[in-house]
């Protein structure tokens, strides 16, 4: 008996060590293809850092100064799909198929780069519009960067863009083949029929579309495929194609975070909710689902009162929305339609209109034109309101608070931040730089210097003149930027940096 009782227990402890071995066989190779073995930052630090590197990379001061000649003072490659980011905190981040780079500006050295050797990226950003401010609720601060995870590009983290470190994380049902897009405390995901807006934190705000495993019934606007997108504080609109609601592109607004509306319609929240509209019913098509009476739009312009969206016909030209889709101006453009349609094609990855933002205009690049639309103060009759026919209490219409409680003694007029067409200029190679009121616009022959006021015409009989860069026969898009005294250049395959 003692016999077998030992056998048993040199069994027992064989079938144990074996479990074990292959517990920690398991434990290995989850371990081996896990996120956090195939993930490396390496950050910046006085330290570690190569020699200059660190100083170098203080957050330069904006010049004022519009260069008279321009030469290439470093290069390097990036994924021409990914293109670069330009950050006002002194760098210039690359990315590849895994991994992005953070060059110091100035001096082209690599000074911090994150790897996720098991994940592809898919886009890389930044809602910065000046130097960054991780800590701040203006933006969402930083290097943003969306990897992707069992077929969606789902997993979003920011990073600090002088020294790497990280910054907010958060997963989300992406579509592939979309885009990231920023708009004052906002930014979002843009996917063909699913797209989300989040707040400076990164938490979800808006969702709509095609959802994926939907928390709540009565998904809106599906069927619908998303070709544009942009926001500011209170307000987003999109370009949509719903073949149900006829052949013409729709424009579609809605405020960025629904469910923090003051005295919202019960149920209303990230995944349920209707555009902006004056009839409180979901049922009834709201005058803020704007039919443009156009096979193709594109947003050029987004005010909390406002949408300019460029449309291909009847004729091309620049409309003007107010908040409850009414047309408030229509100003004609000598853009072809076909330009027009070409990038608001359906068949494309969904890809927001490429913009930048100054103080007090939008510049937006649709074919080769660029298009400056600029925010103006108006006083005009008060509109009716989202909720209600009266009017706000107060005379801002910008204010959600305001415009969502009816005052008994109302207004003759209120203020709103009304858009403008201001000029078009044919011949972008891609978005310009821009030194103070002077913009830098990438032509075949170089950059075209003009004020962004006047634009290119004015300022053309005034003495405008072209700085020669010589792109060593490239003649692709060339988006431009200037970090402190250095002129970037995004060439597809390559970022040069001129100074």
């Amino acid at each position: 008996m003692t016999s077998t009782f030992r056998r048993r227990r040199l069994l027992d402890r064989s079938l144990a060590a074996g479990l074990a071995l292959v517990v920690a066989v398991a434990g290995i190779l989850v371990y081996r293809s896990s996120d956090i073995r195939n993930a490396d930052l390496v950050v910046s630090s006085p330290g570690n850092a190569p020699s200059g590197a660190y100083a170098a990379a203080s957050v330069p001061s904006p010049s004022s100064a519009v260069p008279t000649t321009l030469t290439q003072k470093w290069t390097a490659a990036t994924d021409p799909a990914l293109g670069v980011v330009s950050s006002e905190s002194g760098v210039v981040v690359t990315a590849d198929t895994h991994t992005i780079s953070a060059h110091d500006a100035v001096s082209g050295v690599v000074r911090w780069t994150y790897t996720r050797s098991n994940r592809t990226l898919c886009a890389i950003g930044s809602g910065d519009t000046g130097p960054a401010d991780m800590t701040s609720s203006a933006s969402i601060a930083g290097i943003a960067t969306v990897y992707g995870e069992n077929g969606f590009c789902s997993q979003v983290m920011t990073f600090d863009p002088v020294t790497g470190a990280r910054g907010k994380v958060r997963t989300s049902p992406g579509q592939e083949n979309g885009s990231l897009v920023f708009g004052s405390p906002y930014g979002g995901w843009l996917g063909a029929t699913r797209l989300e807006v989040w707040r400076y934190d990164l938490v979800r705000t808006i969702q709509y579309g095609d959802q994926a495993n939907p928390p709540k019934p009565g998904q809106s606007r599906l069927g619908c495929t998303f070709t544009d997108l942009a926001m500011t504080s209170n307000q987003f609109a999109a370009v949509e194609h719903c073949p149900s609601e006829g052949a013409n592109a729709r424009v579609v607004l809605n405020f960025d975070d629904p469910g923090a509306v003051v005295d919202h319609p019960d149920g209303w929240d990230v995944w349920q909710h209707y555009p902006r509209t004056c009839v409180p019913d979901p049922n009834k098509k709201g005058c803020a689902d704007i039919d443009t009476g156009a096979a193709a739009a594109r947003i050029v312009g987004l005010t909390a009162d406002r949408v300019a969206v460029l449309v291909s016909g009847p004729k091309p030209a620049v409309v003007v929305y107010d908040a409850t889709g009414k047309e408030a101006s229509r100003t004609p453009v000598d853009i072809p339609a076909a330009d027009i349609i070409a990038a608001d094609s359906v068949s494309k990855p969904a890809k927001v209109t490429p913009a930048v933002q100054t103080d007090s205009t939008r510049l937006s690049l649709v074919g080769d034109h660029l298009l400056a639309v600029s925010t103006t103060s108006a006083q005009v009759p008060p509109p009716a309101t989202a909720f209600s026919s009266a009017a706000p209490t107060t005379t801002s219409s910008s204010n959600i608070t305001d415009a969502l409680n009816p005052s008994s003694s109302a207004p003759t007029t209120v203020s709103v931040s009304d858009l403008t067409l201001s000029w078009v200029a044919d011949g972008a190679l891609g978005l310009p730089a821009a030194i103070g009121t002077t913009l830098l616009m990438p032509t075949d022959k170089g950059l075209e210097t003009f004020d962004s006021t006047s634009g290119p015409t004015v300022l053309g009989a005034a003495g405008g003149k072209t700085i020669t860069v010589d792109r060593q026969g490239y003649t692709g898009r060339v988006d431009a930027s200037a970090i402190g005294s250095m002129i970037i250049e995004d060439r597809g395959d390559s970022v040069v940096a001129l100074g």
